[in-house]
């Protein structure tokens, strides 16, 4: 027999996960749009070597390491280290808009939670409340697997950014599918990883993603705000 909880928690997940959940990452390119501005991104085989690249040298070593760090804290009550690692993956974040990017959807993510979820009480003073801080918090609070969060978030991380580029460049439908599809491999990797990385790992080095991100600033127009 199917255990409810645990039904009730993927379907949980799968809507967190999901495209149209309103958490602000369609407005976000996380300097995505300053490439392809620049004419760098042109094909779907450009969007599938950037989105690698983020994945596995911005992403992974930040915001997913970040979701099981917040979760670990988290279950066990430490409030101090969960502000502690907010604090510290805001100062990781150093193109404005990114930063500022992050918080919003930490924002709204935060409002979200509060409306759809009785199980969920934002009892932590977070001094920023990133968006995987929260999203971590938020797994531990209702007991969540690590494994199947940092699934989740890495679903919705990059179909909301594999999407945006297929706005911006433009390109197909089934062109993003298919670079959602050859990004799987690597998103397994990267959740691997995670799952044995400790604070010690975390944190990476990307100056060109941070100069896109800076950059994206005083670009002509833009779609983002990041």
């Amino acid at each position: 027999m199917i255990d409810p909880l645990s039904l009730e928690k993927g379907l949980r997940l799968m809507q967190l996960a999901d495209s149209s959940f309103p958490s602000g990452g369609f407005t976000q390119s996380f300097g995505l749009e300053t490439f392809i501005q620049r004419g760098d991104i042109n094909t779907k085989q450009d969007l599938a070597r950037f989105m690698q690249t983020y994945l596995y040298y911005t992403w992974r070593p930040t915001d997913l390491l970040g979701v099981k760090l917040a979760w670990q804290a988290t279950q066990k009550s430490d409030k101090k280290l969960l502000y502690l690692l907010d604090r510290r993956l805001n100062a990781m974040k150093l193109p404005s808009e990114s930063c500022e990017g992050s918080l919003k959807m930490g924002r709204r993510l935060r409002q979200l939670l509060s409306a759809i979820d009785t199980d969920y009480t934002a009892e932590v003073n977070f001094p920023f409340g990133h968006h995987a801080i929260i999203l971590g918090h938020y797994g531990a609070i209702v007991n969540l697997e690590l494994p199947v969060l940092l699934a989740a978030f890495a679903h919705l991380s990059t179909t909301s950014l594999v999407a945006n580029g297929v706005r911006a460049i433009p390109l197909g439908q089934t062109n993003g599918q298919q670079v959602l599809s050859e990004l799987q491999p690597l998103l397994n990797t990267c959740i691997q990883w995670a799952t044995t990385a400790t604070v010690t790992d975390w944190g990476g080095s990307a100056p060109a993603f941070d100069w896109a991100g800076m950059a994206h600033e005083q670009l002509y127009s833009r779609i983002f705000m990041s």
